[in-house]
């Protein structure tokens, strides 16, 4: 417990922060903008109200974040072909561009782990993670009965 407080405040509670890669992309964007062009990237083109219910975010804050995007030049806002009094927020190549760049950090992150873990080990870990998730966000905790249930694998000597 002891060496994961240590990662914590080493970190600022950002868990992977010490990585050269993050940091370097922290410093041309804040981590609100990446989430968001992460979504933009991943949901394609939506409505301000659908990508302020993505991030979980009020829509005054997220006018504020898109805002900031538009004027850096990561997205552009346009008129719904579908409804005019619609307007939809798109990612510009360089949003695109940054976006990936992104995506690719956090793939080899994860990939890392991969590497570092079992299978097994990266199923509970992603379970644990899942879990503290929940806890910070005081929700209840998920319950190991909820989860997947699996076949378990029992070596037996003959």
């Amino acid at each position: 417990m002891h060496k994961l407080y240590d990662l914590f405040l080493k970190t600022g509670l950002r868990p992977f922060a010490f990585m050269t890669d993050m940091l370097q992309l922290e410093q041309k964007v804040t981590r609100s903008d990446l989430a968001t062009l992460l979504i933009l990237l991943f949901r394609g083109d939506l409505t301000m109200t659908e990508l302020a219910a993505e991030m979980g975010a009020p829509l005054s804050s997220m006018t504020s974040i898109a805002k900031r995007l538009e004027r850096n030049g990561y997205i552009a806002r346009a008129t719904s072909p579908k409804d005019q009094r619609v307007k939809l927020v798109m990612l510009t190549q360089e949003g695109i561009r940054l976006a990936k760049e992104w995506e690719h950090i956090m793939l080899g992150m994860l990939g890392k782990l991969e590497a570092a873990f079992t299978p097994e080990e990266m199923e509970q870990f992603t379970l644990l993670s899942f879990k503290a998730i929940k806890v910070f966000q005081d929700e209840e905790p998920v319950k190991l009965e909820e989860t997947k249930n699996r076949p378990v694998k029992i070596k037996i000597d003959e």
